[in-house]
This record gives structure tokens, C-alpha cells and sequence, in this order.
């Protein structure tokens, strides 16, 4: 049975980052599952960088927690109610 965190392995999967000289950018691959820009849309309103990179944090935030509701997030890259919406389509994602 899939848990949240291994629906958050798969999501960040579908996310390269790019090491150049303006430092790390977190980018979408070519390949990456239509449902990942969608919830980026519906938890952070756009699948613009800023709204990519508080996707690729909260996902590892869930994919390396013991229990992802009880995770700390910092609020400053994610706010909280952004995280429990995230939580939220993760849980919709694993029912069907």
C-alpha cells in the first residue's frame, strides 16, 4: 500500500534541479506527470518557479517524514495552510 511519502518520492521524481551560477532551480522534467503542475496550480495558485520550488520543499518535507502531518515546514517557503492543502491532494491522489 502507497503512503504519503511514497506519493511525495514519485512527485519529486518529475523535478530536476539545475546547478548554474544564479544557484539551484528547481524545474519541472520534460516527462513529469501532468497531475504534478496541476497541484502546484491548486495548492499555490501558479506553476511559476517560486510556486515549483514551495512544491519540491513540501514534498521533501513529506517524503522524509515520520508522519507528514505532524512534519515542521518552514513557513517561510511554504505556508502552513499551503502544506495541509498539499496534504490534502496527496491524500485524494492515494484514495482515487
Amino acid at each position: 500500500m502507497f503512503t504519503l511519502q511514497d506519493i511525495a518520492q514519485e512527485m519529486l521524481a518529475a523535478f530536476d534541479l539545475d546547478f548554474g551560477d544564479r544557484g539551484m532551480v528547481v524545474r519541472l522534467s520534460a516527462d513529469a506527470p501532468d497531475f504534478v503542475p496541476e497541484i502546484a496550480v491548486r495548492v499555490f495558485g501558479s506553476r511559476d518557479d517560486e510556486a515549483l520550488v514551495r512544491l519540491f520543499e513540501a514534498l521533501s518535507v513529506v517524503s522524509e517524514a515520520e508522519d507528514p502531518h505532524l512534519s515542521e515546514i518552514d513557513e517561510k517557503v511554504c505556508p502552513l495552510p499551503a502544506y495541509r492543502a498539499l496534504l490534502a491532494e496527496l491524500e485524494r491522489l492515494l484514495t482515487g
